[in-house]
């Protein structure tokens, strides 16, 4: 049994159909051949994006792409209904095709860029964690702000990259990211609904 075999169970060509855009997942290989080291740091790369995800939705990805469950099993294992399933599944699909599209940029590199042009260091904090996680009720709450301290201070923060030279790729993933809260931001889950934190492998 090979590594490929051993380790993942999804198909790289479903990978392709849900995440794929011009610049990711195109060219995958079939399941029945060794895929490319470009197919498994795009494989890598999805499976760390999923780190970033509201707990059920890295659950169902997971369950579902990865260990190739139904809908209907997923919903028996979470007792909630399949098209609830179904739903998430979609939301968390485009969320991860979003973060795909994004240009990459190294995270210690922007820390110190961003050092250069914040004073304070809650700005920092919320460009780093709204890159890291996309979701404005996230950053809110690591930080134990509110939201709307986070959307107004994040906004204000891009306003101030427009304006500076050479931070040009930092101003559009994080105007980018602003654009698609809708896309992002976490479904509310009722009190019962716990993370059943699922390991990757």
């Amino acid at each position: 049994m090979s590594v490929w075999s051993s380790h993942y169970m999804i198909d790289p060509q479903e990978m392709e159909i849900r995440f794929s855009n011009e610049d990711s997942i195109a060219n995958i290989e079939s399941i029945f051949e060794e895929p490319s080291e470009d197919s498994l740091l795009l494989i890598e790369r999805v499976r760390s994006i999923m780190e970033s995800l509201p707990s059920r939705e890295a659950d169902f990805i997971d369950l579902y792409y990865f260990r190739k469950f139904k809908q209907t099993d997923i919903a028996m294992i979470f007792g909630v209904s399949q098209p609830t399933v179904c739903y998430r599944l979609q939301r968390a699909t485009t969320r991860i095709q979003f973060i795909l599209s994004l240009p990459l940029v190294n995270e210690q590199e922007m820390e110190v860029d961003l050092a250069k042009v914040f004073l304070d260091d809650l700005d920092i904090e919320i460009m780093l964690l709204m890159y890291e996680t996309t979701c404005q009720s996230a950053v809110a709450s690591k930080l134990e702000v509110s939201q709307g301290l986070v959307r107004h201070r994040y906004l204000r923060s891009i306003d101030k990259l427009k304006e500076l030279e050479g931070f040009e790729v930092y101003y559009q993933v994080f105007r980018a990211i602003s654009e698609n809260l809708n896309i992002l931001r976490e479904v509310q889950r009722n009190a019962k609904e716990e993370p059943l934190g699922f390991a990757l492998l």
